[in-house]
């Protein structure tokens, strides 16, 4: 641990940072993954604080690496999606052109979207976010493929160097 601090709780002074691996549950996906990212931590009273920097670039990322895989979207990976979008379930539901009930069960996981609704999710989502070029043909790879359900786990190092 370095950066001795000040806790922003308890005022404690054994608050130090830590550069470590963290699960990003936060994201509202369970298999997020975040890489070399600091947490500070108070020996006092156990408070911990996640730093993650440039927060908009990496949900933007994650939404690519979602929108990438090759396997069919889960439910989770749905609402990620249409939240990253910053869009409430009805205006998602429209532009889709379904019910936002339908979106309610597909993200609930009450009911599974059909290859189709999968496709038409993803590229709603790469039209919306104005995804580049370069994603977009990998986007255009992936959908010509076979796919397999299966789960994913995005590994995401932090803090990029290009940010």
């Amino acid at each position: 641990m370095d950066n001795l601090e000040r806790c922003p709780t308890c005022g404690g002074e054994h608050f130090a940072f830590k550069k470590t691996h963290y699960h990003f549950l936060e994201s509202g996906l369970d298999n997020v993954h975040l890489t070399n990212v600091e947490i500070g931590i108070c020996s006092e009273c156990g408070e911990e604080i996640v730093c993650i920097p440039h927060s908009t670039e990496l949900m933007k990322l994650i939404g690519e690496s979602v929108l990438l895989k090759p396997m069919n979207l889960n439910g989770a990976e749905i609402r990620f999606l249409r939240k990253n979008l910053h869009l409430k379930i009805t205006d998602f539901a429209q532009l889709l052109g379904v019910d936002r009930v339908t979106v309610s069960r597909w993200e609930n996981g009450h009911e599974k979207p059909s290859r189709a609704v999968d496709r038409l999710v993803r590229l709603t989502y790469a039209v919306e976010a104005k995804i580049t070029e370069a994603t977009m043909e990998q986007v255009r790879k992936n959908l010509r493929s076979e796919e397999v359900d299966s789960k994913v786990d995005y590994f995401v190092p932090v803090p990029l160097a290009s940010w």
